[in-house]
């Protein structure tokens, strides 16, 4: 009982705060329909749409399984919704019957799913939506923390157990076995949330020396080969060898909050310029979450360790390799790319609460990649590991 007072408080919060968003833009609701967007407003991801008016409680209109809607949310208005063309009827039962202008999340939307909100809606103008959520969603409130310290706790617990496992001449498939195995024993979800993409996504890389400069085509630092040119991402076939580098980079999702975590490790004596620029990339995390604090701006972040990069004499292989990543961090929270991003000319302002994983790496084309990642609450003393 007091676990749910204590979640129909938090969602009250999070309701009121996207509320007031939607008075100040002038809107006449919102129509969501991300799964990661519904969990956030209503603590349920069933197949639906949730129309958040300017004030008063929300309504979800559900389509295979109402009941276990009603047992997940908060709210009280859960509707059966038979078809699409019955979105508007549902919502005049309600009285919301003049929506003029609606909301929507716009950085996702397919065309068709839009095409279709405009013509069941005709007289409604809309407008995106998306940045009012993603910012809104990037200050973690005291329950979302002890969701991710949770997260965090049992990812760190994966790591550790990997590191007593792996030896030179397993594969990164067998590796990668081996850890998804201990990390689902523990209560890994098994698959991670990344906005703006199928969720092929695996939940992590295992990457054995040179693969794990392999490009696979997507805006991130490091992909591994995968198995095929379908499955571009991820562990391969390829045997890890002693002295080079092994690379793990992973989502963790014990729960409903991710955290990400990346770690490399050599199983021999490693090459002394590769063990420099793993030196290299601890001290830019140091310096990095030292300065991470309320009222910096992302972007200086950024600056702060490409320029700490290129006085070591390692600026070309920061982030990458030829088409370097221009980042340095990211949020996470239920999604694994949540803002504010640590990136180049990024202005957001540092809040209380943030939570970021800061992933300073390198890369060394034909021989691998260096470097670390760990997931911080900005704190006023800088950022703070969540485990």
């Amino acid at each position: 009982m007091e676990t749910r007072k204590i979640l129909r408080a938090e969602f009250n919060r999070r309701l009121a705060l996207f509320q007031e968003r939607l008075s100040r833009r002038g809107l006449d609701g919102a129509l969501l329909f991300q799964a990661a967007s519904i969990f956030y407003l209503a603590g349920t991801a069933q197949e639906a749409h949730l129309f958040v008016p300017p004030a008063g409680e929300p309504c979800l209109l559900v389509y295979q399984d109402p009941a276990r809607a009603r047992e997940e949310t908060v709210w009280d208005a859960v509707v059966p919704l038979a078809g699409f063309r019955e979105i508007p009827l549902r919502l005049a039962d309600l009285g919301h019957r003049r929506l003029l202008r609606l909301g929507t999340e716009m950085d996702v939307i397919s065309y068709r799913l839009f095409s279709r909100y405009r013509e069941v809606l005709p007289e409604a103008r809309w407008e995106d939506i998306s940045g009012e959520l993603r910012s809104l969603r990037m200050i973690k409130s005291e329950v979302e923390l002890a969701a991710l310290r949770h997260s965090a706790a049992r990812h760190a617990e994966v790591f550790r157990y990997i590191e007593t496992k792996i030896v030179p001449g397993m594969s990164e498939l067998e590796i990668a076995a081996e850890l998804e195995g201990y990390a689902r024993s523990l209560g890994h979800q098994g698959r991670v949330r990344y906005r703006g993409y199928e969720q092929g996504l695996p939940i992590g890389v295992v990457a054995a020396g040179p693969n794990a400069a392999y490009g696979a085509g997507y805006p991130w630092t490091l992909t591994g080969r995968g198995l095929s040119p379908l499955y571009p991402l991820g562990a391969g076939s390829r045997t890890w060898q002693a002295g080079e580098p092994l690379l793990i980079d992973y989502a963790g999702a014990y729960g409903d909050y991710l955290v990400d975590k990346t770690g490399v490790y050599f199983g021999g004596p490693p090459p002394a310029d590769l063990l420099r620029a793993q030196r290299v990339a601890e001290e830019i995390a140091a310096l990095v979450t030292e300065q991470a604090k309320p009222g910096v701006a992302a972007g200086e972040l950024y600056d702060l360790a490409l320029r700490k990069a290129q006085e070591a004499g390692l600026a070309e292989h920061f982030m990458g390799w030829g088409r370097q990543a221009a980042y340095i961090g990211h949020g996470v929270g239920l999604e694994l790319n949540e803002w504010p991003v640590l990136g180049r000319g990024d202005r957001t302002v540092l809040a209380e609460g943030m939570v970021i994983a800061i992933e300073p790496k390198f890369v060394f084309p034909g021989r691998g990649a260096v470097g670390l990642e760990e997931t911080y609450v900005v704190t006023p003393r800088g950022a703070r590991l969540l485990a």
